[in-house]
């Protein structure tokens, strides 16, 4: 299962940009939704979002549209991983009771692990690859990840709904990881990027490389592309703003992950659901 929720830890919409990814490739099925009155507040000071889309014309009402929590389900016709995808709005109310309708759909369906997905605002420069940092439920899942470019997060202070799925997946025997990347922002520039494809897409590459879905990522990477021709071309335009990413990208340390190759284990599984495809079509 990936989860990805808007709100507090969207940074760059990491989280929902990259679940709304996975589904515009994937084209999965809805599979069951959470309704809205027992989480959610509509009137929240400073967080027009949480209230409902409208659209009027000419005095009419065309379009109503309130915040969803949706599941959805995509079968894997070439290998053994199904996903079950889920998009939703962070609740303001009753977080347990939240976590644990995810955890039970989890269950029904026998789901072995949850990847929950966030978004950090950060000093990374927009010229280089952005950061993917985790916290997971098991010793075993973190060596496991750690082969896949993702740092591991030191932290203690208040936690979040991120923290409470964590903690009742540990207790469940669900295995669960957060992962966070950090997107570009600028404070002393005043710039915050709502829309981070870079980071987007350096949660997605290892979502693609764990779940072994395949997918081609060329459209993310122009995207990618266009957004860092976009921010350098302040540069141009202000000569501080330049020497400013010079100075970040000298002490920034890019992560190691690369995603073109695949490791022996993976190479290996890949083999057997190439095999097991196409064995069962000629059969």
């Amino acid at each position: 299962m990936v989860v990805a929720l808007d709100g507090w830890v969207d940074g760059g919409e990491a989280a929902t940009g990259s679940l709304k990814y996975l589904r515009r490739k994937l084209r999965p099925k809805k599979l069951a939704e959470i309704p809205l009155d027992h989480f959610h507040i509509y009137q929240v000071p400073g967080q027009l979002s949480l209230r409902p889309y409208s659209r009027v014309e000419d005095g009419l009402l065309k379009e109503y549209s309130p915040p969803r929590n949706v599941f959805y389900y995509w079968v894997n016709t070439k290998g053994d991983t199904d996903l079950i995808l889920f998009q939703g709005s962070e609740p303001n109310l009753n977080w347990n009771d939240y976590s644990a309708a995810i955890l039970e759909v989890a269950k029904t369906f026998e789901v072995p692990r949850i990847y929950m997905l966030g978004g950090v605002l950060d000093k990374t420069p927009h010229t280089r690859e952005p950061g993917v940092s985790c916290v997971c439920t098991s010793v075993g899942l973190r060596d496991e990840l750690a082969n896949y470019g993702i740092e591991f997060t030191d932290y203690e202070g208040p936690g979040g709904i991120r923290t409470t799925l964590l903690y009742m997946c540990q207790k469940s025997g669900v295995e669960m990881a957060i992962l966070h990347a950090r997107a570009t922002y600028y404070p002393e520039f005043n710039i915050v990027i709502s829309h981070n494809p870079k980071a987007i897409r350096a949660v997605v590459k290892r979502l693609n490389r764990l779940l072994g879905l395949g997918l081609r990522m060329d459209d993310m990477d122009r995207q990618a592309r266009d957004f860092e021709a976009r921010i350098g071309y302040m540069g141009v335009q202000n000569r501080e703003f330049q020497l400013y990413v010079e100075a970040l990208e000298k002490e920034y340390l890019e992560p190691s992950f690369d995603d073109s190759d695949l490791s022996a284990d993976e190479a290996i599984r890949a083999a057997e659901d190439f095999l097991r495809f196409n064995l069962g079509n000629d059969g």
